[in-house]
């Protein structure tokens, strides 16, 4: 009599007892590394966001346009003249409609007045990206160096693009949200 060797059902269930422990411990650190994955393409989208706008200031001999921050929400800015118009940045107008999209765009705070049923301020709005109220409210048709901040030597600090809300990581915490910044460096808030 030849006798065949065979797993046992405990052996089985040993082997996928220590399978399930393995993709317990390393599903967090796959998690963790599409969060930073996101935020690196997010970051390198805003570069080339910051290449955009630095194409337009030379075009424009540095004057800064008007840009709707919102179109969901906020009425048709009217055209002004001798302010550049609210058409320059739009995504649809380029090739690169993918550039204006961060991997984690994600609805999560309610906006009063917009428009509900949609998962992406992508979706919403066109691009995932805010454009800086501030300057296109009080700096509209201005050369970007009239700014104060750009005046007072802090070119770093103002910032001309960012994510719409912290889409990376907890808010008010490092790497939670994205900044374009007028000297064109991309970086995070917290660390300026």
């Amino acid at each position: 009599m030849v006798r065949r060797s065979a797993f046992t059902l405990i052996e089985l269930l040993i082997v996928i007892g220590i399978i399930a422990i393995l993709i317990g411990l390393l599903f967090p650190l796959l998690s963790k590394t599409r969060v930073a994955g996101n935020r690196v393409a997010c970051r390198a989208q805003l570069a080339d966001i910051g290449r955009l706008f630095q194409m337009y200031l030379n075009d424009s001999k540095n004057k800064l346009p008007c840009i709707q921050t919102m179109p969901s929400v906020q009425p048709t800015l009217p055209p002004v003249v001798g302010k550049p118009s609210t058409q320059v940045l739009d995504p649809d107008t380029t090739d690169t409609k993918k550039v204006w999209r961060c991997p984690a765009d994600k609805i999560t705070i309610v906006t009063e007045g917009a428009a509900p049923g949609f998962d992406s301020y992508f979706e919403r709005e066109g691009l995932s990206y805010l454009y800086n109220p501030r300057l296109s409210i009080d700096y509209a048709g201005q050369q970007i160096n009239d700014t104060n901040l750009y005046r007072s030597g802090k070119q770093n600090q103002l910032r001309i693009f960012n994510d719409f809300e912290p889409f990376h990581a907890r808010a008010n915490t490092n790497g939670s949200c994205n900044y374009l910044f007028a000297d064109m460096h991309v970086g995070d808030l917290a660390n300026e």
